[in-house]
């Protein structure tokens, strides 16, 4: 008699309950198949832009040892320097502010709040550390290559006291930019997305061309810190999506 009254007492099992989490399990699984491409592309981009970037930073900087990038610097300077107005001077001041460490870090630490307030602490933790370390490379790079400022042709603005190459402005629009737009707007279309990559890219490149409009680099120094900059931008989201593909695997692996 106890034995029966316990099995009336069971709870029969809820077939709405099962049939839920029957399409759920393959969904899951699903999903995690259509994620593997993106990630496969990250990985693989991020791999490819490190290597290429740091390829030809290393060439940049053999001839800027060497010397042989003095004609060309010399020649695009004077050129860049007899192209001038007051507009122009103007556009590029406002270019040339936003490399600096104060523009680049206030982007990334807004960013990084926002994704922050959001939930997303992982993405505000990779945009902090790509600008940390952007900036600390930046600096050793500086150090240990010396090279003077181009004095006699720097203008408008005031010349800085650390060395010149590589550019630091570009070095730090090149690592940080990208990555903040790419964070901002990576759950919109493939259009806004694109844009904001485009728009990033042309920040990059005013950021550049003002710091030899004004003459307080080189263009073998801009094109080092574009270099040095994305490569460092490679690197950092390898290791984010490296990252985001373990956390991923852990989830299905408790199921």
């Amino acid at each position: 008699m106890r034995k029966k009254k316990q099995e009336q007492r069971e709870i029969p099992p809820n077939p709405r309950k099962e049939r839920k989490a029957h399409r759920h399990r393959p969904f899951r699984r699903d999903r995690e198949r259509r994620s593997f491409l993106p990630y496969a592309i990250g990985i693989s981009g991020g791999v490819i832009l490190a290597t290429a970037a740091f390829w030809y930073f290393r060439n940049q900087a053999e001839e800027v040892v060497s010397g042989s990038a003095d004609a060309y610097d010399t020649k695009a300077l004077e050129a860049i320097r007899a192209r001038s107005g007051r507009g122009l001077d103007d556009a590029m001041e406002i270019a040339t502010h936003l490399g600096s460490h104060t523009a680049v870090g206030t982007a990334a630490f807004v960013t990084a709040f926002t994704m922050m307030r959001r939930g997303r602490r992982t993405d505000a933790w990779t945009v902090l550390s790509s600008v940390g370390g952007a900036m600390l490379l930046n600096t050793a790079l500086k150090m240990l290559f010396r090279r003077q400022r181009p004095r006699e042709l720097s203008r408008q603005i005031k010349l800085p006291r650390s060395h010149s190459f590589p550019s630091g402005h570009s070095l730090l629009s090149a690592a940080t930019y990208p990555i903040v737009a790419h964070h901002l707007v990576r759950s919109r279309s493939p259009v806004v997305q694109l844009t904001a990559q485009m728009l990033a890219g042309a920040v990059i490149l005013s950021v550049g061309y003002s710091r030899v409009y004004f003459g307080v680099h080189y263009p073998s120094d801009v094109l080092g810190g574009f270099a040095a900059g994305l490569g460092w931008l490679g690197l950092t989201s390898l290791s984010h999506t490296i990252h985001l593909k373990e956390r991923m695997r852990k989830p299905a692996a408790t199921d």
